[in-house]
């Protein structure tokens, strides 16, 4: 029996190819909603608690849950994306997470926003955010610093646009209506995702091996049926291909990257960061109103971190177009001792400016230390691999997200304060800079 043909190798244009762009301007689109709904569901939260007449935590945890699933899957969204394809994964990410917040706005209960909040739309956006990103950056090598800044931007942009808009939108068509509406704008992901054309992922996902196992299980079968013992070969041929499915997902996961030094000091940089950063996020606000500040003014709190966040964004990839070309390593030390500065100083700012100034050094510290991040964890392996290695990383920095902002809670509560809390953040921040030069180090060693 004849397998089917195997693909030929493919010279890829790297930067070349104007479909790249299509690609940043999709990746920003899934950055925009994703996050944006997020700070949409923070806005919505009292009114749902209200409607279901619930508990303010737990229809917090829904949202809180949310943005966890997407990282937590993302391995097993990685594999699936290597075996069955990128372009009908990220159009059902796009499908599901669509369907979950319209099914959301219906929702008589608690428990069944959780399932769609949860499992549909925060499933769903795991193959739309990880995916979509591998997706084009298997597009670029020397423009990727610009193409990642362009892209990522979709997060501040988001954050700061679903804000107010989700409040118009509120009090003009009540939570459910919101939701409904923010379901229908979701639909630019299945809109997007229809643009895929690469698979960075194909030859991972056809392997000789795989194809051999394959043809090898067929022609068993057709043995089987012309020595007559069809029943019980066909059984034992379907547990075989049983077992081939199951080891082929687990080898599409690709636990390999794991051991991959490199990576392991990125990851270890990266928690660090983003202990903080998520911590940094939800206590922004609170924070200003502690230091004084009136409701109006700490609502700008984010705009001017957003706006620091475009601004870090642009400055690697500028003074790359300008000639000079500072080292990925630069950026991210430059960044942590930037954000861990920021911090310090912070806690010790009261006027409305100066906490607007500080804001905006922390947005573009952590812009430029993210930014360097995925430029180098690019290059640390093939394209075919890219999906792994971005899903293994947002596992491990979600799981310190959630870790920094459970022990930020502690410390305010026991504490009263968040003057400790900010030298927690700097401390911690400050620790990525050794693992970022150690990765550096070790690179230039084996290279």
């Amino acid at each position: 029996m004849v397998s089917a043909g195997l693909q030929q190798p493919v010279t890829v244009n790297y930067d070349q190819d104007r479909w790249g762009w299509l690609m940043v301007a999709a990746a920003f689109v899934n950055a925009f909603v994703i996050m944006g709904q997020l700070k949409a569901l923070g806005v919505l939260l009292i009114p749902m608690t209200n409607d279901f007449d619930s508990e303010l935590w737990l229809v917090g945890w829904v949202a809180v849950l949310y943005s966890m699933t997407q990282d937590c899957f993302a391995p097993v969204v990685g594999a699936l994306s290597r075996l069955l394809g990128a372009r009908p994964m990220i159009v059902m990410g796009g499908v599901l997470y669509t369907l979950g917040l319209i099914l959301a706005s219906i929702s008589p209960s608690v428990p069944l926003l959780a399932v769609f909040v949860i499992g549909l739309s925060g499933f769903g956006a795991s193959f739309n955010w990880y995916i979509g990103f591998a997706v084009m950056a298997s597009y670029f090598k020397e423009k990727y610093p610009l193409a990642i800044g362009l892209s990522t931007m979709g997060i501040p942009l988001g954050i700061m646009a679903y804000g107010p808009v989700t409040q118009v939108l509120l009090n003009t068509y009540g939570w459910r209506g919101t939701m409904l509406l923010l379901g229908g704008i979701s639909f630019h992901l299945v809109a997007c995702a229809l643009l895929v054309r690469r698979d960075p992922s194909s030859n991972s996902a056809n392997s000789d091996t795989d194809q051999y196992q394959e043809v090898l299980v067929l022609d068993e079968e057709e043995n089987a049926q012309e020595e007559g013992d069809a029943p019980n070969h066909t059984r034992r041929t379907q547990e075989k291909r049983e077992k081939t499915y199951c080891q082929r997902l687990i080898e599409a996961m690709d636990f390999k990257v794991l051991a991959d030094k490199r990576f392991a000091l990125l990851v270890c940089g990266g928690c660090s960061a983003a202990f903080a950063y998520s911590a940094w996020l939800v206590f922004m606000v609170p924070y200003g109103k502690f230091q004084g500040l009136n409701d109006t003014q700490a609502s700008f709190l984010p705009t001017a971190f957003g706006i620091g966040n475009v601004i870090g964004k642009l400055l690697a990839p500028l003074l790359q177009e300008l000639g000079m070309k500072l080292p990925m390593t630069f950026w991210a030390c430059f960044g942590a001792a930037l954000i861990s500065g920021s911090f310090v100083v912070n806690a010790f700012i009261r006027p409305f400016i100066g906490l607007l100034a500080v804001t905006g050094l922390v947005g573009v510290g952590y812009a430029a230390m993210y930014q360097a991040i995925d430029v180098i964890l690019r290059f640390i392996s093939t394209d075919d691999r890219l999906v792994s290695i971005l899903a293994w990383q947002g596992v491990f920095a979600g799981v310190a997200g959630a870790l920094g902002g459970l022990v930020s809670g502690w410390i305010y509560e026991w504490t009263g304060t968040f003057f400790i809390s900010f030298f927690v953040y700097a401390g911690v921040t400050l620790l990525s800079i050794p693992f970022f030069i150690m990765e550096a180090a070790y690179d230039k060693q084996t290279h």
